[in-house]
């Protein structure tokens, strides 16, 4: 009986350990990181996102920015394909020390089911040995997983630990909807 209770106990907290990804080590501790959230946006669904997090955990933001702002047209064209090849487009400079910071959020629209090119510009460009990292993605549909998988080899290339990721849903919803989802998964951070 002893034995079966220990199992189960041990069972139970590998469980809740595995579908709890969310948490690192060091936020099961009670440390906290100074955050910082880089995110790119085309339509304002990605930085609505980005800014209710922020204002929730506390955190810094960092607007990815195109050099030159694209049609829509461009973007959901030539800016689905340059995202499906996991290329990159020119971005405005950014400020790149994060040296300051601990942990690091990752955010973009999903284009075409992969990150859009901005985020894979600003990702080349940064060194992110020794930060722990949390991706997340909005679509309007789906290719969240894709998204993700794809942004977490390059990152961690650069490398980055991925120490967890999620995505928002924002078509058929409202901004309030969005806002509140968000609200809600800022609670784990």
């Amino acid at each position: 009986m002893k034995k079966s209770f220990i199992l189960g106990t041990i069972f139970l907290s590998m469980v809740t350990f595995l579908i709890s990804p969310n948490l690192t080590f060091a936020e099961n501790k009670g440390v906290t990181m100074k955050s910082v959230i880089v995110y790119y946006s085309y339509t304002g669904n990605t930085e609505m996102v980005a800014k209710t997090l922020a204002e929730n955990i506390k955190a810094d933001t960092i607007k990815i920015e195109d050099v030159e702002r694209p049609s829509k047209a461009k973007a959901y064209s030539a800016g689905a394909i340059a995202a499906r090849q996991g290329k990159s487009w020119p971005i405005k400079p950014f400020n790149k020390d994060l040296s300051q910071y601990g942990r690091i959020f990752v955010g973009c629209p999903v284009w075409f089911g992969m990150p859009a090119p901005e985020i894979n510009a600003f990702v080349e460009q940064t060194d992110f040995k020794g930060k722990d990292v949390v991706i997340f993605v909005t679509m309007g549909g789906s290719g969240e997983n894709t998204a993700i998988k794809a942004l977490n080899s390059k990152i961690t290339a650069k490398g980055g630990k991925i120490v967890s990721y999620f995505a928002v849903k924002t078509g058929m919803t409202n901004s309030e909807d969005i806002k509140s989802k968000t609200r809600e998964i800022a609670k784990q951070y």
